[in-house]
């Protein structure tokens, strides 16, 4: 019995001081749209984006595959949808019938019992009769909540910061204003779409930071560091708005200071030449990588072609960045089996 009772006690020491895994980032390649999986060292997950709806369910399947062979789950703890654009979450009704999702996260929903279906707050809907409006509202009931600006994402272990929802941001410290400010470019016109009202979020574990701000647009990235910094040194930038040159604007891009930026771009959306230039100039950015080569602009135009993950438009290959537990390192890569890059958080 003596001898049983060690035999015990000796595995709950060892399991509770088996080592920590990974933070592991999956971009997930859904031709031009978003969806980027996020697994925690407590083996917490969060898909950010779901990708388009359509396409015999190309989207929804390449999610399972990256969740369930690559991650090594069964299913998701939290669906993050930035806005109401289809290609952020068109596949949610696909990934519903696929595995279970515990928790649905969003910027809110239209209240479609005004007589505008409430156009002034949610420009692009969900509005009453949409089919993919239906189909999230039918997935996540009882099951969502809404998010804004200061709020956290309840994961064990890392830190989710709402950054902006709904094209407020999150209120900044107050210090000393961001001198990258002072030489910063004019204002855009407004946007109205729901691109600007997208959420945008900080994970932060350890020293290691990740800044994935959805689709939002030139105006409000700029609020998100001018007059003060309100985000910090960023190692991991999710290019914003699949690298389109009506968003990353160049005084949050600087301020951020970010060490690799990863571009969720199709074969003929985003990636604009603007953006590419752009990410050249921060002598912070170590490495640039994209999803897909720009089919649309030169060679020249488009990152280094051993940082491309899809040289083709059918694509499918995804990159993984992989987060030492005290979040002091990182690796990136594309694919499962690809060349690795190590870089030291700041």
């Amino acid at each position: 019995m003596r001898a049983l009772l060690a035999v015990v006690a000796m595995v709950v020491c060892c399991g509770a001081d088996a080592p920590r895994r990974n933070l592991d980032i999956y971009f997930i390649d859904v031709n031009g749209g978003a969806a980027t999986l996020i697994v925690t060292p407590d083996s917490e997950s969060v898909l950010i984006d779901s990708g388009w709806a359509g396409f015999e369910d190309r989207d929804p399947i390449r999610i399972e595959s990256i969740l369930k062979d690559q991650a090594r789950l069964d299913h998701l703890d939290h669906l993050v949808t930035t806005h109401w654009h289809a290609d952020h979450f068109g596949g949610v009704e696909g990934i519903a019938k696929r595995f279970r999702v515990d928790h649905y996260w969003d910027r809110g929903l239209p209240d479609l019992t005004s007589t505008d279906g409430d156009k002034a707050n949610y420009p692009d809907g969900p509005s009453a009769g949409d089919r993919l409006g239906e189909s999230y509202r039918k997935a996540s009931s009882g099951k969502r909540q809404a998010l804004k600006a200061g709020d956290t994402l309840p994961l064990k272990g890392i830190e989710s910061l709402v950054l902006a929802s709904g094209g407020k941001v999150i209120e900044g410290p107050s210090g000393s204003p961001n001198s990258q400010c002072e030489s910063s470019p004019p204002d855009q016109a407004v946007d109205r779409s729901d691109n600007a009202r997208s959420l945008a979020f900080r994970f932060r574990l350890g020293a290691f930071d990740f800044l994935d701000c959805g689709d939002l647009t030139w105006n409000i990235e700029k609020q998100l560091v001018c007059p003060t910094d309100k985000i910090g040194p960023i190692d991991l930038f999710q290019v914003t708005h699949h690298g389109m040159d009506i968003s990353n604007h160049p005084t949050l891009v600087r301020t951020i200071a970010p060490t690799v930026a990863i571009m969720n771009n199709g074969p003929r959306k985003g990636g604009a030449a603007g953006t590419v230039k752009l990410l050249r100039s921060i002598p912070s950015i170590k490495a640039a990588y994209q999803l897909h080569k720009n089919a649309a602009t030169s060679a020249e135009d488009n990152t280094d072609p051993a940082l491309i993950a899809n040289q083709n438009a059918k694509g499918g290959q995804f990159i993984k960045v992989s987060v030492e537990p005290d979040g002091s390192r990182y690796s990136v890569q594309v694919g499962a089996d690809g060349p690795k890059q190590v870089f030291s958080s700041k």
